[in-house]
């Protein structure tokens, strides 16, 4: 069992993520869905979702929607995302 800490439902029997979209200053940029490509089953591998459906935050598999690299290590920052650890002040 596998509950999205995002949208509190089963990642692998829901059909998507309620996380439609990422902010950045306010700004809204929506996650692409999960495709599913040549060799692909009907499921995300890695989080479960359904063709066309939202995958969920943390998912391997899901694509930036700034930068469409992998969202997972791609860099971009978000809202969602709080503080980079080298914009907290220290004292």
């Amino acid at each position: 069992m596998a509950i999205c800490t995002w949208c509190d439902q089963e990642m692998t029997t829901g059909a998507s993520c309620s996380v439609t979209e990422f902010h950045r200053d306010g700004v809204p940029f929506a996650l692409p869905p999960y495709r599913r490509g040549r060799y692909d089953g009907p499921r995300c591998g890695d989080c479960g979702v359904t063709t066309g459906g939202s995958h969920h935050p943390g998912c391997d598999m899901a694509r930036c929607p700034a930068c469409f690299g992998q969202l997972f290590g791609c860099g971009c920052r978000f809202d969602e995302d709080g503080p980079d650890d080298d914009e907290v002040d220290e004292w």
